[in-house]
């Protein structure tokens, strides 16, 4: 049977179609930056916080090393503690590398802790991960006006602990504390981000937080209220202790049992995902290579660096092949242990 014109036709645009599509994945990834003057940044915080104050300033130095030096327009978009912008950036946003991503960095481990219950519609060892300009460490919070102040109290009174999403590490460490320290803690949700929640920690609606974003300007802000007595330290999310609390003892020196102990190290692990840059799923291998490269570049810049300490924001950079191994590492965790995390850190219905 012959073809028709029509069909013919079709096939001649398909054909072309096919064969622009290949001509596209073959540019070279520095000519494909140079022809896009404008690319944009997906910031899973709100305004003003230590994610929006990162992302902004990552992208001012980002374009300096990018081909064509391409305007990148930061664009918030909280909710659920980062879910919201990350469900975005894998399901929505253009996979050509044009899009970028600054997001909580508990999205990484959002399938490995709650499983079926979780509200990530991504696969976190999918995403191409660029790379972090700090890694961090975290501290509990309390206000002076606390019923209870240290964690022994802690284990006798119930208080209310502030945080954004039910998934984000502020959070996870609260329900991680009741399980393996035996607190008491209240996790309210609802407060858009960090910078909210810390205000709600200031102004009395709740008794403490966990701020797990220590290298962020807020904790200048921090500082100073301690310094006032209006806060204290009443625990540490760290591997050894900061010296801002040299006082404080840090989660894991609580932990003695063995299996806690396996399962605290794993997830303090993902503090040195610090406060990741992203590109989506698909996005083509020699774009996430030059997009790895230009980060590196950008956290290496004394001008960068200069203007971070200038508002409180210090430096301990992590590569995007460096934060990749981290999260594929973490995906390989054992089933039993897998399922013992999940346990301790579930939300409670």
């Amino acid at each position: 049977m012959s073809m028709t014109t029509t069909g013919r036709k079709a096939l001649f645009s398909a054909t072309l179609w096919l064969a622009g599509v290949g001509l596209a994945q073959a540019q070279p990834a520095a000519d494909f930056y140079r022809a896009k003057p404008q690319m944009r940044m997906i910031v899973s915080s709100t305004p003003g916080g230590g994610y929006d104050m990162m992302g902004r300033l990552a992208a001012r130095y980002f374009s300096k090393y990018l081909p064509g030096d391409p305007q990148i327009v930061v664009q918030n978009m909280p909710g659920g503690g980062g879910i919201t912008a990350t469900n975005f950036l894998s399901a929505v946003a253009p996979k050509d590398g044009t899009t970028l991503g600054h997001i909580d960095r508990g999205m990484a481990t959002t399938a490995l802790l709650y499983g079926h219950n979780t509200q990530a519609q991504f696969d976190a060892t999918k995403i191409n991960w660029l790379g972090s300009i700090s890694r961090e460490v975290g501290v509990g919070l309390v206000s002076k006006n606390s019923p209870v102040k240290t964690l022994a109290e802690m284990r006798t009174r119930e208080i209310m602990i502030g945080t954004n999403g039910p998934e984000t590490d502020s959070a996870m460490y609260a329900r991680l504390s009741n399980s393996l320290l035996g607190t008491k803690f209240k996790v309210v949700f609802g407060y858009p981000g960090q910078v909210e929640y810390y205000m709600a920690l200031t102004r009395g609606e709740v008794d403490g937080i966990f701020m797990t974003g220590w290298s962020g300007p807020n904790r200048m802000t921090a500082i100073k209220d301690i310094e006032h007595g209006d806060l204290g330290f009443f625990v540490q999310m760290a591997s050894s202790r900061h010296p801002d609390a040299p006082d404080t003892p840090t989660m894991r020196e609580l932990v003695s049992d063995p299996k806690d102990l396996q399962i605290m190290d794993i997830l303090l692990s993902r503090l040195d995902l610090g406060r990741p840059f992203v590109v989506p799923p698909g996005v083509p291998a020699d774009r996430v290579a030059l997009l790895r490269k230009a980060f590196d570049q950008a956290a290496a810049d004394p001008d960068l660096q200069a203007e971070a300490q200038k508002i409180g924001i210090k430096i301990d950079a992590i590569s995007g092949v460096d934060a990749q191994a981290i999260i594929a590492r973490l995906y390989t965790t054992p089933e039993d242990v897998r399922a013992r995390m999940q346990s301790i850190v579930q939300i409670s219905k």
